[in-house]
């Protein structure tokens, strides 16, 4: 009678061998639907009927470092909260890879970078990773290479040299909610940079910010300020006093933008009446407030997907490396009531 692994233990492929009365070299075939291996269908029957009676799953770590790499896609974490964006992309990303046959997972050291964060990556062995250009360099994307990586996709706001690149400029997302604000009329315009955290995203939007303020002729005004409705509220407050108070705000995103909705309405004004209000990432928040918030959408699904397909094509090795891999879809205004 085939012994049965001890409580706890979890079954090998040996066990799944003597369970189902074959050499561990036809279970590995089996598994792994060798082409060409000669196995009959009673045979391959017994090793699956083994497998399930059993439990066996193939230990992914064991068969990396046999093959020298896994069906993981390894994302780097970026340095600022997640967000509905990211999140939604990450969602998007995950069920286009499962659909290949890859599974994602997200590495959740934001501080790793240059060779300290390949060696980490490398440990994974995966197949390919997608990061921020700011956590690489040429000397560790050769590292990465030389540990089995298949492919290393970069996201940043311009391409480098040294790895396919995702471009991806905050600034746009500026400019181009600046634009839907200059064709409504305004021309006094406040543009929230948050502190803390997302400091670094926030100066991005707000340099395309400044760049559509002079094509359009638009007085600017810059508010850094913490994701905290006190610091709202004396904002709104002080421009109810104003006679030269905005009559825009482009907050740096969602969140934000109900932030000063709610300060606003505290403080006595009206959106859009009195000042309007621009969000940014189309979350679900958007249909939620009242008045209803316009908002700079990002394509996320669009550009997951363009994140997959750039992944595969250059692990099938028919995209050039190197190219600069701009997104299909510019950032689009969804217009509803707040501006």
């Amino acid at each position: 009678m085939p012994k049965v692994p001890r409580p706890g233990k979890a079954p090998t492929s040996a066990d799944v061998a003597r369970a189902a009365g074959v050499s561990r070299t036809t279970v590995s075939f089996v598994l792994n639907d060798v082409p060409g291996s000669g196995i009959s269908d009673a045979t391959r029957d017994k090793v699956l009927a083994a497998v399930r009676k059993l439990g066996y799953s193939p230990n992914a770590g064991a068969r990396a470092l046999r093959a020298g790499t896994s069906n993981l896609v390894v994302y780097a974490m970026p340095r600022w909260p997640l967000g509905h964006a990211i999140d939604t992309l990450l969602e998007r990303a995950r069920d286009a890879l499962a659909e290949r046959g890859l599974v994602l997972i997200v590495h959740g050291d934001r501080k790793l970078t240059g060779m300290d964060a390949a060696r980490a990556w490398a440990e994974l062995r995966p197949r390919a990773i997608l990061a921020d250009t700011w956590r690489c360099t040429p000397e560790s994307v050769e590292l990465l290479h030389q540990h089995g990586v298949q492919t290393v996709v970069l996201v940043g706001e311009e391409s480098v040299p040294y790895a396919p690149t995702v471009v991806f400029e905050q600034k746009r997302i500026g400019v181009v909610a600046v634009d839907h604000l200059a064709e409504q009329g305004h021309r006094r315009i406040a543009a929230i940079v948050p502190t803390g955290d997302l400091r670094e995203p926030g100066e991005l939007r707000y340099v395309g910010v400044v760049e559509a303020a002079a094509d359009h002729g638009i007085e600017l005004a810059r508010v850094d300020m913490p994701f905290d409705h006190g610091a709202a509220l004396a904002l709104a407050r002080g421009w109810a006093l104003a006679a030269d108070r905005p009559t825009a705000v482009f907050a740096y995103n969602d969140e934000f933008a109900a932030l000063m909705l709610r300060a606003l309405r505290d403080a006595g004004l009206s959106v859009p009446g009195d000042i309007a209000v621009l969000g940014v990432d189309d979350t679900p928040l958007c249909e939620l407030v009242t008045p209803r918030l316009s908002t700079v959408a990002l394509h996320t699904t669009s550009f997951a997907e363009m994140h997959v397909r750039v992944l595969m094509d250059l692990i099938d090795r028919t995209h050039g490396d190197g190219l600069p891999l701009i997104p299909e879809h510019e950032p689009l205004v969804v217009r509803r009531d707040s501006a």
